[in-house]
C-alpha cells in the first residue's frame, strides 16, 4: 500500500511516499481504508524523534494519530464493527494514519454518522477531544463560568471556543488580528488580540484559563484567575508538573491535559456536529505526496483550525 513514511528521525523533508505492507488485523483490531487523516503538532514531534523512547525502533515509520474511513476487515473478537462501516479512529502514538490503510483497536474508534464527511471527522479526535477533556475534566467548566481560551484560532482552540459555548460558558478568545472574525463566528463573546493586548494583564477574572497552545504558564495567569479558578495547559513541562503538585494545596489550581480517546466522548462530539453546534475548521488539505509541506506549515504555528491529509 502507499504511505507517507520516514526512514529516520529529522525535519519535514524526511517524510516521503513509499510502498509498505498493508497491516494485518489481530483479534481486537479493525483495518480501515483511510479516506482522510488529521495532522497534529505531536506528529511533528514524533517525526523529530522526541517520542522515540515511547515507540519501537523500527523503520520505516508511518505517522498519523487519527483518521476517518471505511472498515475493510475486522479481527476475530470484534463484534461492534463490520466491513463497510464508516468510522473515525484514534491511533495514538503507534500512528499509521498517513497511509491507504490503518489499524485501530476496536475500542479506539466509533461509527461515523452519514451526515459527517471524512475530512471533518478526521480533524476531530485529538483536537476536539483535548478541548473537551481539558475544559470539562481538568477545568471543571460549568454553565455561566467565565473561560479565557488562548490560541483560540488553532486546532484545539477552534473546538474549545465552540465546546465552551455548548457547555454554557462565557468565552473570551485570545488570537491574532487576522483571526478575530473567525473566533467571533465560532461563538466567542469577547476577543482579545494578543498583538495589541497582553491577556495576562486583563482586569477581568476567569474561572478557567485554557491555554490551547501551551504558550503561557500558571504564574503568568494566576492574577486573572478567580480565587478558585483553574489554569489548564496542553503543554506539560517540569515546571508545570511541579505547579500541579503545589496547587493541590491551594484554591487556585494548575493542570495539564493529556488526551485519552474514549468512545463516549467521541460520540458526544459527533452528536454536536450532527445537531449543528460544532464544526471542524479546516485550514488546508494535502495529499500523501504533500505531507512534508503539511508538516512545514504545521510548524509555523499559524494554522487556522486543522490540516488534513486526503487519501
Amino acid at each position: 500500500m502507499k504511505a507517507a513514511i520516514i526512514d529516520q528521525y529529522g525535519g519535514p523533508r524526511e517524510l516521503h511516499t513509499g510502498d509498505v505492507p498493508r497491516p494485518e488485523v489481530d483479534t481486537h483490531d479493525v483495518l480501515i481504508r483511510v479516506h482522510a487523516a488529521g495532522i497534529n503538532p505531536f506528529e511533528t514531534k514524533v517525526r523529530e524523534g522526541m517520542m522515540k523512547l515511547m515507540q519501537s525502533s523500527d523503520f520505516p515509520k508511518v505517522l498519523g494519530g487519527e483518521c476517518a474511513g471505511v472498515v475493510e476487515s475486522v479481527g476475530l473478537m470484534v463484534t461492534d464493527f463490520q466491513p463497510g462501516d464508516r468510522v473515525v479512529a484514534s491511533l495514538g502514538l503507534a500512528g499509521g494514519a498517513y497511509a491507504e490503510y490503518a489499524i485501530a483497536n476496536d475500542k479506539n474508534l466509533v461509527k461515523l454518522p452519514d451526515e459527517i464527511d471524512f475530512i471533518q471527522a478526521a480533524a476531530m479526535p485529538i483536537a476536539a477531544g483535548t478541548a473537551l477533556q481539558g475544559m470539562r475534566d481538568k477545568g471543571h467548566l460549568r454553565p455561566n463560568d467565565r473561560v479565557l481560551i488562548n490560541g483560540a484560532a488553532g486546532g484545539v482552540g477552534t473546538f474549545a471556543v465552540q465546546i465552551a459555548k455548548i457547555l454554557g460558558a462565557d468565552v473570551t478568545a485570545v488570537c491574532s488580528t487576522t483571526n478575530i472574525a473567525l473566533v467571533r463566528q465560532l461563538g466567542a463573546d469577547q476577543v482579545v488580540d494578543y498583538k495589541v493586548t497582553d491577556f495576562t494583564q486583563l482586569p477581568e477574572k476567569y474561572d478557567l484559563v485554557f491555554d490551547a497552545v501551551g504558550k503561557s504558564s500558571f504564574d503568568d495567569c494566576k492574577n486573572i484567575l478567580t480565587e478558585t479558578g483553574t489554569y489548564v495547559t496542553t503543554k506539560a513541562s517540569a515546571k508545570q508538573v511541579l505547579e500541579q503538585v503545589v496547587t493541590t494545596f491551594t484554591k487556585q489550581k494548575s493542570e495539564s491535559i493529556l488526551f485519552t480517546f474514549t468512545q463516549t466522548d467521541m460520540n458526544w462530539l459527533l452528536k454536536q456536529v450532527t445537531e449543528g453546534r460544532l464544526q471542524s475548521i479546516i485550514d488546508r488539505t494535502y495529499s500523501l505526496d504533500e505531507l512534508a509541506q503539511a508538516h512545514e506549515h504545521s510548524e509555523t504555528g499559524h494554522v487556522k483550525g486543522k490540516l488534513v491529509v486526503t487519501i
